[in-house]
């Protein structure tokens, strides 16, 4: 009979701090495993372009298939 907060299963429960905390707690490890897979990509792209250079600097390449292919990896990201 009576709707207040008291009886009808409207109360203070600990479950829901707790289960907030855990959305926290997820979000924040998405955020970093995100941030990790970015650096890690972008490193790996850089590699690319420093071996690129490195080639080109020891005349293991020419300038033309140098632009060619710094062009190609460019456009990848």
């Amino acid at each position: 009979m009576f709707c207040g907060f008291g009886d009808s299963g409207f109360g203070f429960t600990p479950w829901i701090p707790m289960m907030i905390g855990i959305k926290i707690l997820v979000f924040i490890i998405l955020m970093v495993l995100g941030v990790k897979f970015i650096k890690n990509y972008t490193a790996n792209s850089n590699g690319a372009l420093k071996i690129l250079d490195e080639k080109f600097a020891n005349g293991e390449i020419s300038e033309e298939e140098y632009t060619k292919k710094r062009t190609i990896i460019t456009q990848k990201r």
